[in-house]
């Protein structure tokens, strides 16, 4: 057989071949993940364009059910969000600030970010509830559409939608009473 070349790739070729496919792989799922790109693409919310359920069973001192909120809600409005979950360590840590700071007559609307609804109700059950409004974010879209990575993370809206604060990661009660409410002063409007 003169004049033929033998195509079959060998085993090593093989190998070899599937080991740059994977690195390849590797490294999009790990520039994916790093720039957020299915929460930037895929995003079906917005700081101007969203609407969260409240969370089941969740009432105030007299029963009634704290509502969830919509972007038609804070429209035009100055307001303190922070977005949380039950199982966020961070959040536990920033949790009784967010409290002490709602007991001086802070206004927070509450984001249970990518948790169980139960979870949620029971933990703000346990540790207190500093929200006068708690919107449930099953995907964590709106705090990924107003620029976190992750949570906690709080953000003052002045007006809604534009961001005039935002803070990544826990936040102390020195740091909400010094910027909240300058943040929220510089909105009037």
């Amino acid at each position: 057989m003169t004049g033929q070349t033998d195509t079959t790739p060998s085993r090593r070729s093989i190998l070899a071949g599937a080991a740059v496919l994977g690195a390849a792989g590797g490294v999009g799922a790990l520039a994916w993940r790093r720039y957020d790109l299915g929460g930037k693409l895929f995003n079906p919310l917005a700081a101007d364009r969203f609407d969260l359920p409240p969370v089941p069973g969740l009432t105030d001192t007299l029963g009634a059910q704290i509502p969830g909120f919509s972007a038609a809600d804070i429209a035009g409005k100055a307001v303190f969000l922070n977005a949380f979950a039950s199982w966020c360590p961070q959040c536990r840590e920033e949790h009784q600030a967010l409290v002490e700071f709602a007991r001086s007559g802070a206004t927070i609307y509450g984001i249970a970010s990518v948790d169980d609804p139960d979870n949620t109700l029971k933990y703000l059950r346990a540790f207190g509830n500093p929200y006068v409004r708690v919107g449930v974010d099953h995907k964590g879209w709106l705090y990924r559409a107003l620029g976190a990575r992750g949570i906690p993370a709080s953000f003052v809206l002045a007006p809604a939608p534009k961001i005039a604060f935002s803070h990544f990661g826990p936040i102390a009660l020195a740091e909400l009473k010094a910027s909240i409410p300058k943040a929220l002063q510089g909105a009037a409007f």
